[in-house]
């Protein structure tokens, strides 16, 4: 089975891209403009250097989560923050259509990362595509047209919760609720994560999601 050939949107990260929140709804472009709406609509909090605190300065990415929200309510949705003094499992996700992690840096020069966590309902067969390390030969780690038209085994999967980090080959299968629980447990023992919920506009929020 072909990359290409995948049921599940994926879109590998290019520069620092990594807020796109795998819809095929945002260009760089869409989200470089509500950076800069953002930027203007409140230019006293850009600091003596003036620059656009929302975004790198470059121009590769790396958005705050003010335009991630943006974003999403253009398109009729909002995030809930889950307030971390909570368990994972005491969140409701039954208003949720998906999730954003962020992983916070743990130093100043140090980027965080956005990745989004979605529920698909029904089977679905995936290539399985081998996990990539640093030590292989560039080929093997290659985005190029002629990695997307390799041929993959293909498994099936149960519904059930995907990884969608821009960073992986593929989308990793995570499992049901409580694998979900543990595998966000796992990411919290080894970085200082924020969980945020995509819910539709207006959603109430509770004492378990806000901070």
């Amino acid at each position: 089975m072909k990359l290409r050939d995948s049921p599940i949107y994926h879109e590998k990260q290019s520069f620092w891209l990594c807020a796109k929140l795998q819809q095929e709804l945002y260009t760089h472009a869409d989200l470089e403009r509500i950076a800069k709406y953002l930027h203007e609509l409140h230019p006293e909090q850009t600091g003596w250097l003036k620059f656009n605190s929302h975004k790198n300065f470059l121009g590769f990415g790396d958005y705050d989560v003010n335009v991630i929200t943006s974003a999403l309510q253009e398109h009729g949705y909002d995030l809930l923050w889950h307030d971390n003094r909570s368990d994972i499992e005491e969140a409701d996700l039954s208003n949720s259509v998906g999730l954003i992690v962020h992983i916070q840096p743990e130093w100043f020069f140090r980027r965080g990362h956005w990745f989004a966590v979605k529920h698909f309902n029904q089977v679905l067969t995936t290539p399985v595509v081998p996990v990539t390390y640093v030590g292989q030969p560039r080929a093997a780690r290659s985005t190029s047209p002629e990695r997307g038209s390799h041929e993959y085994d293909a498994k099936t999967f149960e519904p059930g919760f995907w990884n969608l980090d821009s960073k992986l080959v593929h989308p990793e299968h995570i499992g049901d609720r409580k694998d979900l629980n543990e595998f966000l447990r796992q990411l919290s023992k080894r970085n200082r994560v924020h969980v945020l919920l995509i819910v539709p506009l207006n959603t109430p929020s509770t004492a378990s999601l806000s901070s």
